[in-house]
């Protein structure tokens, strides 16, 4: 292998277990168990009982086709879906097929005209809301929200003498490069809050590289990974997707 193909050289991407989760259980099931006891029928107005009561009342109502909102977070803030990233979900929509509807992003401008901004609430909380409150405005059915974050490792190899000189700055890969990105997501629904799914997905990217050259190939990287990081993402989706579709068939059939 020539200098220059060792310097350009990226390892063969390693990908991490990925997981996702369901849900389709219904409150008032749930808080039946507590019908004949004191400690939720009884509780006083403002207690945690009486929260737990109110934060379990919610029922799914999952129903195909859809309008199904894609809302993208970044630290802590609605942005608008990179175009790499937005060709992972236009994939997966045609893996997907008509009868689950349609992905439409949300959007960060209407979403601003509707936000709220209230005083002590918690960030996680606030943007989820603001999300929800775009998605209404779009009259969407479900939203998937989503966020990628990334860790970044970097170190010296064998070849750490070549920073002494100037030209071994430029032209040796002293530099072990690594970066780990997850993706997550949730399904909820934009009238109640109900969460019906979960996924995550890792991605990770490893490089070598000259010190002189280690920001832009760290850059580079890390969206390399966040794109696979996506892309695994969708398949975890698509698989609670149909997951959801066939829970929520079985329980329309039993009524």
């Amino acid at each position: 292998m020539t200098l220059k193909h060792l310097i350009l050289s990226i390892s063969a991407l390693s990908l991490c277990a990925c997981a996702s989760t369901t849900q389709y259980t219904s409150g008032q099931d749930y808080l039946a168990r507590y019908d004949n006891s004191a400690v939720l029928s009884a509780s006083s107005s403002g207690s945690i009982e009486s929260d737990i009561r109110t934060i379990a009342a919610i029922e799914p109502d999952l129903q195909f086709p859809a309008r199904i909102g894609l809302a993208r977070i970044e630290r802590g803030n609605l942005i608008s879906i990179p175009q790499d990233e937005s060709e992972a979900w236009a994939t997966l929509h045609r893996r997907l097929g008509p009868s689950f509807g349609e992905f439409v992003p949300v959007s960060p401008l209407i979403a601003s005209m509707v936000s709220k901004v209230e005083k002590g609430t918690p960030k996680a909380r606030a943007v989820v809301d603001n999300v929800r409150r775009g998605s209404a405005r779009q009259h969407l059915d479900y939203v998937l929200i989503y966020e990628v974050s990334d860790t970044t490792d970097s170190n010296r190899n064998a070849l750490q003498i070549a920073d002494l000189s100037i030209l071994g700055l430029f032209v040796l890969p002293s530099r072990n490069m690594k970066v780990d990105s997850t993706a997550t997501a949730m399904l909820i629904d934009v009238r109640n809050g109900y969460p019906y799914g979960t996924a995550t997905a890792f991605a990770e990217r490893k490089a070598v590289t000259t010190v002189v050259g280690s920001s832009g190939r760290k850059a580079k990287l890390k969206d390399k990974a966040r794109v696979i990081a996506v892309e695994n993402l969708t398949s975890d989706v698509e698989d609670f997707m149909f997951e959801l579709r066939d829970i929520a068939t079985e329980k329309f059939a039993e009524y």
